[in-house]
């Protein structure tokens, strides 16, 4: 686990301080994805601190869930496709037993 650390970061103007086992290494690439996005917002106009702030809450929340179903799609397609080869292994081990070898202790 790593080690506690205060971590401190401006963003929408505002000083963050707070204490964090997470590497400073994630902290900025959180920080690099919030800025991109906040970006994205103020291409189309000037909006409110606390509008912005809403809005890249939303946003995220949005990428979230659409991260989270499409992990849940792959999960299911994998595990479909692991039933899959599973089977197949079955039936190729099985068609591969010699009936003379069916004696054989394993």
């Amino acid at each position: 686990m790593q080690p506690i650390k205060d971590i401190c970061f401006e963003f929408l103007g505002q000083t963050f301080l707070f204490r964090s086992f997470v590497p400073e290494e994630e902290v900025k690439e959180v920080l690099e994805y919030l800025e991109n996005k906040k970006k994205e917002v103020e291409n189309f106009k000037k909006v409110p601190t606390f509008k912005l702030a809403i809005w890249l809450l939303l946003q995220v929340a949005y990428d979230y869930i659409k991260l989270k179903k499409e992990k849940e799609a792959l999960e299911k397609c994998v595990k479909v496709q692991v039933n899959k080869v599973g089977e197949f292994l079955e039936k190729e081990i099985s068609w591969g037993v010699r009936e003379e070898d069916n004696g054989l202790p394993s």
